[in-house]
């Protein structure tokens, strides 16, 4: 399932790289911090697992979340005990790292492409439905006044609305069983991504015509930032919602959204060097996690916009990026299967 390669030394902010293949590539990775599990989203419808306490060890565990589908999307569950996933099955699945599956919901003959998980729930799409389920996996409600198939699921901080990004705008929906009216967030465009700040102030989309679009809620104001070379398909809160960083140029593009938000303003650029397709704040310091089209990590630091490489994954773009809960882990796949867990915390 995989090929360890040996650890190596962070040469300048102490810490070491655990590296794989795998033969599938990497859709997401997630860490399963309860259970302290790394868990990588692999194509071809598996989990791997690698165990915090020893990352280097000689095999991986596989649990295999959509048999003969290819999963598509992954979470770490509500209680981070293991993974929700949605496959071109149709099917939502909670895999534990004891190896439990359950199915959680089906949609025939459709794709579940996102999933979204907080505290107080897990939300799913299929086409132009979104499902909502209690933290447990219960269903509680299906929303489907979408007017295209759905493109981005986020729960708001507080985990009780959703946001659903889709053609022509975002919609929102309280997170309850009663019937509901929608409240719409229009802009004309194809919105590929969705994200809420940790604030609860601001809903913010990336676009096909490869800029970034966002509202603030308190008076739905609209605000456009523009000038990507690609789409910004990944987006990152700082923990305190001041700085949204971006994927889409060849640097790391991080929005201040302090005050009124960010329109108007330029933005600071961090960690130059090829295309950057995934981007990943530090739960608690002001860092930015970095991969690019050439398999390159990268970290940056606000306060001063430095930046370092740290390891190289291999040739392919890196397409999944995440921290563990305290911040000690980052997590990173890329699309051909090269994977990594990079420890912080051996210096």
């Amino acid at each position: 399932m995989s090929n360890p390669v040996k650890a190596a030394p962070g040469a300048q902010i102490g810490f070491r790289a655990y590296l794989w293949q795998f033969k599938s590539g990497v859709v997401a990775a997630a860490s399963a911090d309860a259970a302290g599990h790394a868990g990588f989203g692999l194509g071809d419808g598996s989990i791997a697992l690698r165990p915090f306490a020893t990352p280097d060890a000689d095999t991986t565990r596989r649990l295999v979340a959509h048999p003969d589908a290819a999963l598509l999307c992954m979470a770490a569950s509500p209680d981070g005990q293991g993974f929700v996933s949605g496959g071109d099955d149709g099917r939502v699945m909670l895999t534990t790292v004891a190896g439990e599956g359950s199915e959680l919901a089906v949609v025939p003959r459709k794709w579940v492409e996102h999933v979204a998980v907080s505290e107080g729930g897990i939300a799913y799409s299929a086409g132009k439905r979104v499902g909502l389920l209690s933290p447990q996996g219960a269903p509680i409600a299906v929303f489907e006044d979408h007017p295209s198939t759905v493109t981005g699921l986020v729960f708001n901080p507080k985990g009780k609305r959703i946001a659903v990004s889709h053609y022509g705008g975002v919609s929102l929906w309280w997170c309850k069983a009663e019937a509901q009216p929608t409240k719409r967030l229009a802009w004309k465009s194809s919105h590929v991504a969705v994200t809420w700040s940790p604030d609860g102030k601001f809903v913010m989309t990336a676009t096909q015509e490869n800029e970034m679009h966002g509202w603030r809620l308190s008076d739905s104001a609209d605000m456009r930032m523009s000038g990507y070379p690609n789409k910004p398909k990944s987006l990152s809160w700082s923990k305190d919602g001041r700085w949204l960083a971006t994927s889409g140029a060849e640097v790391v593009v991080v929005w201040d959204c302090k005050g009124k938000g960010p329109m108007g303003s330029a933005p600071l650029e961090l960690s130059r060097g090829a295309i950057v397709t995934t981007v990943a704040c530090h739960p608690r310091h002001g860092l930015i996690a970095s991969g690019d089209v050439n398999g390159q990590l990268k970290l940056g630091r606000i306060n001063d916009q430095s930046s370092i490489d740290l390891e190289r994954l291999g040739d392919a773009p890196v397409t999944a990026l995440s921290w563990s809960a305290d911040g000690r882990y980052l997590l990173a796949g890329a699309e051909d299967g090269a994977a990594g867990i990079l420890d912080f915390g051996t210096a």
